[in-house]
């Protein structure tokens, strides 16, 4: 009977340590599932939530492809989305499913891809484990990012993540990938364009071949490509939904905590709008004029630096832009984060900014003693603290290299 229990307690004690050695050799796994599952509870309390774009926009698109015919649909002028996003409405219409709850259901999909590429950007760049998890996790929480996809029904997750996959490429050296999955996200959503500065960059240093946009032209019209079939118009299919979003707005902004909230409340105008607009254009490419000809390392860090400047100037200075349009660069502010621990209260502030209007917009629509220009001015100061330290950093890691005697490499580490 000794002999019995010896052995059972010893078969006992193997069988735990293994399961303890597996439990530890996987536990950032079974967080990161943690994480995953209070995330999805915390998007699935509030899917029953209806926004006024789902109740004006979003709802009635759905009922309007469905009765076209769900695919015969395709080639459709329904709404004032792309194709790609009307492809995601389309195979909806298939499912027996309540429409608010599978709106919602995708973008949180896209969330929780979004957190998985943002943990693996980290990880690279800081050869940090747990710095990874913590940045997933915080990328399932960040309040722009549930309050889009589980609250507002909107899509932006969608064309983040594929940004964000974007960079996470060229960060790889793959800009062939990187270039055609970007074209995804554009595909999706015109406020790519937000990444488009960063990417100009790298391509002008080299650290993208220039090659690689005909990778990326080649995706976008690929992505066209079921709707021309479909019957739509060619231009239609490529541009139209983007002609449209351009020719719907006439105001400076729509609720963006950016620069067009420091003027006069009503102050618009066509030619002031097309002013502004060259303005944002001669912006954006002092932007990539000054980082191209800098003489700094195209580290991850630095790249990773640059996207969020990019993400986070252009939709301060373009007018049109509406409350979410911050979200990819709450997205890249929080990467700076990890990379730049010293300087985490820059996208703290942006990205409380980003989250403070959407939420002012989603539930509290009357006036409130909160004022946009508040907000803007904060965003200014962020904006104003990261371009000097863009400078100092870029610009000391190129007075380091001309001290080493060397010259700038096409694509150095």
């Amino acid at each position: 009977m000794g002999k019995t229990d010896g052995k059972f307690k010893e078969r006992a004690s193997r069988f735990f340590n293994g399961i303890g050695s597996f439990v530890k050799k996987y536990e950032l796994a079974f967080f990161a599932f943690g994480f995953l599952v209070i995330a999805a509870l915390m998007r699935v309390s509030y899917f029953d939530f209806r926004s006024n774009d789902y109740n004006n926009f979003l709802k009635g698109w759905f009922e309007e492809i469905k009765a076209l015919g769900g695919f015969r649909g395709f080639g459709s002028a329904v709404g004032d989305y792309t194709p790609m996003y009307k492809y995601i409405i389309t195979v909806m219409t298939y499912f027996p499913f309540e429409p608010l709850y599978m709106y919602k259901t995708v973008s949180c999909l896209f969330d929780a891809i979004t957190a998985v590429f943002s943990g693996l950007i980290v990880r690279r760049a800081t050869k940090s484990d747990v710095k990874a998890l913590a940045a997933y996790a915080i990328a399932l929480f960040a309040p722009s990012v549930f309050l889009n996809s589980a609250v507002w029904a909107q899509c932006d997750s969608i064309f983040t993540c594929f940004s964000v996959i974007s960079l996470w490429l060229i960060l790889k050296d793959k800009s062939h990938a990187a270039m055609a999955v970007y074209a995804v996200s554009f595909s999706f959503k015109i406020q790519a364009v937000f990444f488009a500065p960063a990417i100009a960059v790298s391509i002008l240093r080299r650290k993208v071949k220039l090659t690689s946009l005909a990778f990326f032209f080649a995706a976008y019209f690929l992505c066209a490509v079921p709707a021309m079939i479909a019957g739509m118009k060619f231009t239609d299919a490529l541009f139209g939904a983007y002609i449209k979003q351009v020719g719907e707005y006439s105001n400076m902004t729509y609720g963006a905590a950016n620069l067009y909230q420091m003027l006069p409340a009503g102050f618009a105008d066509e030619k002031l709008l097309n002013m502004f607009l060259f303005f944002a254009v001669g912006v954006t490419c002092i932007f990539c004029v000054l980082l191209y000809r800098g003489n700094y390392p195209d580290t991850d860090e630095n790249v990773i630096l640059i996207s969020y400047l990019s993400a986070l100037i252009l939709p301060f200075v373009l007018p049109k832009m509406h409350e979410r349009y911050f979200y990819l660069s709450d997205i890249f502010g929080l990467l700076f984060a990890f990379c730049f621990i010293n300087k985490s209260y820059i996208p703290f502030a942006t990205g409380y900014c980003s989250m403070r209007v959407v939420v002012k917009y989603l539930f509290d629509p009357a006036e409130t003693k909160m004022k946009y220009i508040n907000l803007s001015y904060v965003m200014l100061a962020a904006i104003v603290l990261l371009c000097l330290f863009a400078y100092k950093r870029l610009s000391e890691g190129g007075e380091k290299r001309l001290l080493c005697g060397e010259d700038r490499p096409s694509n150095s580490r």
